[in-house]
This record gives C-alpha cells, sequence and structure tokens, in this order.
C-alpha cells in the first residue's frame, strides 16, 4: 500500500490536475462544437496564420498522422483551410477561416472560464506564487 506521501506526490498530483482540467475543458468545447486538440490548433493558427503542417505538428508535440486527420476533420468543417505553399508545392499551409476565427474567439471565452475554475479560492498572491512555481516546473521539463 503506498503512504499517503507517495499517493499525492508533485508528480502524481500534476497527472491528476491535467486529467481533470482536460476533462473539464473537453466537456465545455463539445458544448461549442470543438474537439479536443482542435483548441490547440486554433490558437496556434491565430498566433500565426499560414503555418506548415510541419510547424504545427512541432509545436503541438503530435505525430504527422494525428495533425492530419485534425486537419482533415476541420477543413470538412470549414474552420480553417489547407493550400499548398506558393514556393514549394511539397509543403501545406494550413489558415483559419472566418468560422475558424468565431471558434477562437469562444475558445478564448472557454480558456478564461477554465482559467476562473483552477484558481477559485486562491488569493492575488498564491495565485501569482502558484505561476512562478509552475513555470519553474515547466522549465524543468522543457
Amino acid at each position: 500500500m503506498k503512504s499517503k506521501s507517495q499517493q499525492n506526490s508533485i508528480s502524481q498530483l500534476l497527472v491528476q490536475i491535467c486529467k481533470h482540467r482536460r476533462n473539464k475543458s473537453n466537456i465545455l468545447l463539445a458544448e461549442a462544437n470543438i474537439h479536443g486538440g482542435q483548441d490547440i490548433l486554433l490558437y496556434y493558427l491565430s498566433i500565426e496564420d499560414g503555418q506548415t503542417v510541419s510547424a504545427l505538428v512541432e509545436k503541438m508535440c503530435i505525430q504527422h498522422a494525428t495533425i492530419s486527420n485534425m486537419i482533415n476533420r476541420m477543413e470538412a468543417n470549414g474552420m480553417i483551410k489547407k493550400e499548398k505553399d506558393a514556393n514549394d508545392k511539397r509543403t501545406s499551409r494550413v489558415y483559419l477561416t472566418k468560422k475558424g476565427t468565431d471558434a477562437y474567439k469562444h475558445i478564448a471565452e472557454i480558456w478564461k472560464t477554465m482559467e476562473t475554475i483552477v484558481t477559485k479560492g486562491l488569493t492575488d498572491t498564491q495565485e501569482n506564487s502558484l505561476r512562478i512555481l509552475l513555470e519553474k516546473v515547466l522549465k524543468n521539463l522543457s
């Protein structure tokens, strides 16, 4: 049997937090007809539209086949369009459509809601301390 300290190790807590946050986020996204993962793709395109598929694979840390399927579904849904690069026909670029831009605006609101849920009950000082600590953890893992 695991001791209490092993059950609540930092790594275990991070795993549980990530699972619960993603599950809650997926529920809110599904209500907006957006599948998990699509929010991240729309986020990266909102920062820089017309990115290559390879650049998105690298940023999202997912397999090429996974993003290809996601792009095909989102293109069929009208949120994005994929076009061959003007200078290199072997390369495809992905662009937001009006529907995709509108979907991202909705996603930004969902993310604000998630931020409120995650930080509920924390003082400003606690929230800032948590942010600093989590940034250090992220740096350690990067």
